[in-house]
């Protein structure tokens, strides 16, 4: 995927990127690699990385969400299961690497 980059602007409460910056920091990122690691593994999954919920439903009906959720959760094995090409199976991105460069290798390679 190399080739050419381009600059992305988006505008986010000051306080929250501090504390982007400090965790990602920890972890040996900075905040632009950060953000490229979350829109790779959006990619590689064919949604966002993790569950977009609201905790409950807006009704209050706890048990329709828990069984959108469910619903959810069983269509994105389906689709993981099924899917040919380069995406990760759950146990490749549960994987430590080394550095980040071996992750992208990763990524890259497919």
């Amino acid at each position: 995927m190399a080739g050419t980059t381009v600059n992305v602007s988006i505008r986010m409460d000051a306080g929250l990127k501090m504390e982007a910056e400090e965790l990602f920091s920890e972890l040996g990122l900075s905040f632009g690699a950060a953000v490229q690691v979350f829109v790779r593994q959006a990619l590689r999954r064919g949604g966002l990385p993790f569950k977009v919920t609201l905790g409950k439903s807006r009704n209050g009906d706890l048990q329709a969400t828990k069984n959108r959720q469910t619903a959810q959760e069983a269509a994105g094995r389906e689709a993981g299961q099924s899917s040919q090409g380069t995406r990760l199976t759950e146990e490749e991105t549960q994987k430590e690497y080394a550095n980040l460069e071996e992750f992208f290798a990763k990524l890259d390679a497919g």
